[in-house]
């Protein structure tokens, strides 16, 4: 206390028109599909602040490590997302790890299915936070929900489930697998475009000596850029056996039972199967009430899943590709 009144940081473009004498804002228009007025920023009981680049302009989500803002990047003119640590995550060092390597996978990804991360910092109150794209579209989740029946526009879903594979074979060839597949996972944006979102989850495979991603099989050679993160040479850091994260309704049985160490690319393909029985069928692998989903998962009970796919009318060839994915068995997966 007692201090002189604090005064607030120039901004690069305050500090570039002081020296050039020509402070210029460019603003583009905003998308016809923009949403209306967001809750404020307080809305989750959260206090974000202001920084001299970015300023909270709303809530956006609230997840079980961050809280998503919308928010405006004061030099560049352009609106972003900032996600931040829940205040009340802040004395758990683990949240806070996964919340930064998330942000880190996030900036190493560079595909255009995946949200491109633009810088990682921190808050006034030490908590961490990354800024990123703000996409502005629907969930998958929220346009399956709003088809008259699963015949309804398939061609459509079908075509960015296949962008959303071809952004997961980017990821995979990388030694990224997401662990958390599910509809609501993706955002399809309001010009078409399919991103992959919330890598929470998200987990660097192994590397091996010659700096190679370990795999169980051999496989064709792949790009020789591998993802690094906070955790990947830490073994304190490593996920527990016996722990379960993900969707029960699209989780093959080996993330179910908590195998997590385990854990291949086939995890998501499992996942990705589940999301193209959703689209063929109007539901995902498993169906039930949640306290019976993950029993399910576990035992791998697709009888119900794969008569559902019998009779939806689809492409044959489409069927036979979503029970292949969904085998309970990985080995009887494909491999990526």
């Amino acid at each position: 206390g007692g201090g002189s009144p604090r005064i607030p940081q120039e901004s690069i473009v305050q500090r570039i028109g002081r020296l050039y004498g020509a402070e210029t804002r460019v603003l583009l228009h905003d998308s016809p599909s923009d949403s209306g007025p967001l809750l404020p920023p307080s809305a989750q009981g959260e206090d974000p602040a202001d920084d001299s680049q970015y300023q909270i302009l709303g809530f956006v989500a609230r997840g079980g490590v961050g809280v998503v803002y919308k928010a405006r990047d004061r030099n560049l003119g352009r609106e972003v997302a900032l996600k931040v640590l829940r205040s009340d995550r802040i004395t758990v060092p683990k949240v806070a790890e996964r919340l930064i390597e998330e942000a880190q996978v996030g900036g190493q990804l560079q595909h255009p299915g995946v949200v491109p991360v633009y810088a990682l910092g921190l808050q006034k109150d030490g908590r961490p936070q990354f800024v990123m794209k703000l996409i502005k579209g629907a969930t998958l989740a929220q346009l399956l929900q709003d088809r008259s029946s699963p015949e309804d526009d398939r061609a459509r879903f079908l075509s960015q489930f296949e962008q959303l594979c071809q952004t997961m074979a980017y990821c995979h060839a990388r030694g990224v697998i997401h662990r958390d597949l599910k509809p609501a996972n993706i955002m399809v944006g309001s010009f078409g475009e399919v991103l992959v979102v919330d890598w929470g989850f998200g987990k660097v495979l192994g590397i091996d000596a010659r700096g190679r991603t370990k795999k169980q099989e051999d496989q064709t050679p792949g790009p020789e850029s591998v993802i690094a993160t906070l955790r990947s040479d830490a073994e304190s850091g490593q996920s527990m056996v016996g722990s379960i994260m993900g969707t029960p309704a699209y989780m093959p049985p080996e993330q179910a039972l908590g195998q997590v160490d385990g854990l291949d690319e086939r995890a998501d393909v499992f996942a990705l199967g589940a999301v193209l029985c959703e689209i063929l069928t109007g539901a995902p692998a498993y169906v039930g009430e949640s306290g019976d989903l993950i029993i399910m998962a576990a035992q791998g009970k697709l009888d119900d899943a794969f008569g559902r796919l019998d009779s939806c009318g689809g492409d044959p060839a489409l069927i036979e590709l979503a029970k292949d994915c969904m085998s309970a068995v990985p080995s009887e997966r494909p491999r990526d």
